[in-house]
């Protein structure tokens, strides 16, 4: 038992430490100077959506891939490195911290992103059925709406819904695809915390002020040269 605890502590520690390595923010210090923190603008977050409004496509999408990356490498610890498997558990705390981490983040006053994409990198490897009908229903809803907010939280709803069916259903019917207990508790607590982190969204698309992707700039936030901030129409 204690190694087991032992194990999901280290699995914790090193999953958090590991996501909160603040890519979005740093790519803000690396192209405007030290003084510029990418949370004064937009969305005040850290993650690819806001690095997009406010530095532009070739930064967003290299910010897009290390923030998925700090789910997929905590993933591939606890799934495949003894020391952080504790009991086949180790891939729930390294979901789960991955995405404390990447919203939280230690070293920059624990004001991160919301977690979508480090989550994602974490479900890809849980479960990559699952990771490519999220990714459908999520983009789908995106490209009709213009909401990314609002193909996120579709998303979310998706990954809840395959990882119940797959656990219930999948030893039976979907074999190579099922999950397991450890597994299915991230496929439902991860989106239900990510959900959350958009509360904000929530509220704005129920007053439909939500900004939709590829609207005009707008002047919420210090003005900057370059600034690719969406209004909220």
């Amino acid at each position: 038992m204690l190694s087991i605890v032992g194990s999901l502590v280290a699995t914790a520690i090193v999953a958090y430490l590991w996501s909160s390595l603040p890519a979005g923010y740093w790519m803000g210090k690396v192209l405007r100077g030290r003084d510029f923190d990418i949370r004064a603008y937009g969305s005040h977050k850290t993650g690819a959506t806001n690095v997009l409004r406010t530095l532009g496509p070739g930064p967003a999408i290299i910010v897009l891939i290390l923030d998925i990356s700090k789910g997929i490498g905590p993933a591939l610890l606890a799934t495949y490195v003894a020391l952080f498997q504790g009991a086949g558990w180790g891939i729930l705390v390294a979901g789960l911290s991955a995405l404390i981490g990447h919203c939280f983040p230690i070293f920059i006053g624990f004001k991160g992103g919301r977690g979508v994409l480090t989550g994602a990198g974490v479900l890809l490897i849980i479960s990559p059925f699952t990771f490519l009908i999220g990714a459908i229903t999520t983009f789908s809803t995106i490209a009709i709406s213009r909401y990314v907010s609002l193909g996120s939280l579709v998303g979310c709803l998706t990954t809840i819904v395959c990882g119940i069916l797959l656990y219930i259903l999948g030893p039976t019917l979907f074999p190579h695809i099922s999950v397991n207990l450890p597994q299915m508790l991230y496929l439902v607590i991860a989106p239900i915390l990510i959900a959350l982190f958009h509360a904000d969204n929530i509220g704005r698309l129920i007053q439909g002020t939500e900004r939709k992707i590829g609207s005009k700039k707008t002047t919420e936030g210090p003005s900057e040269p370059g600034d690719y901030r969406w209004s909220r129409s």
